[in-house]
């Protein structure tokens, strides 16, 4: 939250959240006042050391409003110079899970949190780029989250010697899973699948486990299956997509690197960029009513 001594040129990195609920009056925008700058914003703040742009924006928002709010689909990214620096801040549209009525984490930094109509909230926010930002998350149209996860670093075959489905997370493994957590936990996942590997589940269990999740098996998504039968996979990856339309609940999903593509093109996404996925690294579809996907991020971990 609060800023640090950084070299002259140096890009600070922030995420934040653009989050409105349904009042009396029609729709109210979350704004917070910083008392050291005299000033009234969007929640934001900077990006950590091991953190990515979603894990930030999501702890920030919870710590700056005392609000809890998820990521939802991306609004933009704005750069503008602080002095010598240059602040760089993602944004996303952010989803109301509650008004947990906690006061901001400190209140040296945030004195008042303040939800208001959007045109007093247009008037009242102090800087030209937070207004376009508002703005530009209002004519977003509503989205579903999916995730598509490939698994975490996994003890090689000729290592293991057993069954290829048997085969286990290594230690690597095991902290890309713990650090993926966060990241579903930064888009409020709510339903868990899997190829049916040991890989595959040892990947979304740590999440599983602290959100109480019961990870659901889909075999058409296991590697021999998804090679022998590449339509069941289609078949498979859409029936989720029809899930999260149905349930409006984020899902992540995790498969094996062969198929990844294959899944994405399965739910209308054909271009996930060029460089194949690495261990534990997250594509994240925003999915129209329709199901089509409107917008995507590709996350890699950072262990």
């Amino acid at each position: 939250m609060s800023a640090k001594t950084v070299p002259a040129g140096t890009v600070v990195e922030a995420a934040g959240l653009v989050v409105w609920r349904t009042g009396t009056g029609g729709t109210e925008v979350v704004t917070i006042h910083r008392p050291a700058l005299h000033d009234w914003v969007l929640p934001k703040g900077h990006i950590e050391a091991g953190e990515l742009p979603p894990e930030a924006a999501y702890r920030e928002f919870a710590e700056e409003t005392g609000h809890r709010a998820v990521a939802a689909r991306p609004v933009a990214v704005v750069d503008y110079p602080v002095g010598n620096t240059t602040k760089r801040v993602h944004w996303w549209v952010g989803r109301l899970l509650d008004e947990a009525g906690h006061d901001p984490a400190n209140p040296r930094e945030v004195d008042a949190v303040v939800w208001r109509p959007v045109a007093d909230a247009l008037a009242t926010l102090t800087y030209a780029d937070e207004r376009r930002v508002l703005t530009s998350a209002l004519a977003l149209g509503a989205t579903r989250t999916m995730l598509i996860v490939r698994h975490a670093k996994t003890v090689k075959p000729d290592v293991w010697g057993k069954s290829d489905v048997s085969r286990p997370l290594t230690g690597r493994g095991e902290r890309q899973a713990g650090q993926l957590a966060h990241v579903l936990e930064a888009y409020g996942v709510g339903a868990l699948s899997y190829a049916t590997a040991v890989r595959c589940h040892q990947t979304v269990q740590p999440y599983a486990e602290k959100r109480h999740i019961d990870p659901q098996p889909v075999p058409a998504l296991e590697d021999a299956n998804a090679t022998a039968d590449p339509a069941g996979l289609v078949k498979a990856t859409r029936q989720l997509r029809d899930d999260v339309l149905k349930t409006a609940t984020p899902l992540a999903v995790c498969g094996h690197a062969p198929h990844l593509v294959a899944m994405a093109k399965a739910v209308g996404q054909n271009d996930i960029g060029a460089a194949p996925m690495k261990p534990a690294e997250t594509l994240v579809l925003h999915l129209d009513p329709s199901g089509l996907p409107r917008a995507w991020e590709r996350y890699r971990s950072l262990l």
